[in-house]
This record gives C-alpha cells, structure tokens and sequence, in this order.
C-alpha cells in the first residue's frame, strides 16, 4: 500500500476489465456523483467533482453531464471535445471533495494540487483518477449545446470497471466494500443500496 498523503489513501492497483459497449450504461444508471476528467489543449490534466450526471442512452452509451460556465472544466471539454468520467467509491469522498473546492484557473494542475494518482487511458488522450471503480472515455457529440449552456453529452468510446464491481454483465456495488455516492447537497452523500427487480 502506498503511504498516506494529506488524508488521501492509496490502494494497491486493482485489475479493470474491459466493458462491452453495450454494457457499460450499467455503470451509470442513478446517477452517482463522479470525476469529470478533461485535459487542457497544453495538455494539462483536468479533474473536476460533478454531481449532476446520468445516463441519456445505452446503445451507443451516452452520458449527460452537467457543468457550469465559465469553468475550466467546461473550457478544456469545448477546446478538446473529449473528457473521462471516474466513477469513485466510497474510499475517495475527501478527494472527490476536495476536487470542486478548488480551481484550475487558481491552482493549474489539480491532479497534482491534490496529489491524485492518475490511470492512463485506452483509446483517448486522457488521464482518470486512480482507484476509481469505473473508468470510461467520452467523445462530445453535441458541442454546440456544451457551449451554450454548460451541458456536456459524450459517448462511450471505451471503459473499464475494477473486476470486483462486475457481475452478471453489469456494474453493481452490492456486497462490495464500496459504495458509489450520490449527492444529497452541499458536502452530504448518498450511497447505492442493493439492485433490486421491478417486482421486488
């Protein structure tokens, strides 16, 4: 295990698996909150908390993820076109936290302003938030919107998921020791309970 760096814990690296395409909206369904993980057209990597995210479509997988002008987040999505999405558990609350507390504009490189460690990604020029759960890379595919208001739609070009998390073809945390969180306002998360079926 890698030592601890002001709060934040390092896991050992887990093994991903690859996620078929038409798959991968199972990571998303209940919209929990996640990394939005650009990179600045300099090529500086971006990483930002979003707590307003879901899914608008499952085959091809795309995401709707809402973020704020004039935010550099915002800015690197309309210059590149591309962002990555890190779905974090439980074990990375402070640093997604931390993460929309503070500004690129103020503090340039936020992965190393937060000492975040960073997973290369397969198909897109971009960097993910290491010890995620789930990892997946997002072509814009409605710039114009994005530009107008701050509404980002990316589709799925390729995602990963920690092999613990995958089961029956699809994303789920029950009887993980993690959970994903989604946002109850202000710093108060959620966490995902069990899947249960319609007639349940």
């Amino acid at each position: 295990m890698r030592p601890s760096i002001s709060g934040f814990v390092f896991l050992e690296e887990k093994m991903l698996v690859e996620i078929p395409n038409e798959a991968i909206w199972t990571t998303m369904t209940g919209g929990p909150t996640i990394f939005v993980t650009p990179r600045s057209v300099e090529g500086v990597d971006d990483v930002m908390a979003c707590a307003w995210s879901t899914i608008c479509n499952m085959a091809p997988a795309r995401f709707c993820v809402s973020l704020m002008l004039p935010h550099q987040t915002t800015e690197n999505l309309i210059k590149t076109g591309v962002f990555g999405i890190s779905i974090p558990g439980t074990d990375l609350q402070k640093a997604l936290l931390a993460s929309g507390c503070c500004s690129g504009h103020v503090v340039g490189d936020k992965f190393a302003h937060l000492k975040l460690g960073k997973l290369a990604g397969q198909k897109l020029p971009l960097s993910f938030v290491e010890g995620a759960l789930v990892h997946i890379e997002c072509r814009v595919v409605e710039p114009e919107l994005l530009k107008r208001t701050g509404l980002a739609i990316g589709e799925a070009v390729a995602a990963r998921v920690e092999a613990d998390y995958w089961e029956n073809e699809g994303f789920t945390c029950d009887g993980r020791p993690q959970s994903t969180m989604h946002s109850a306002g202000e710093t108060t998360f959620t966490t995902r309970g069990p899947r249960k079926g319609w007639a349940e």
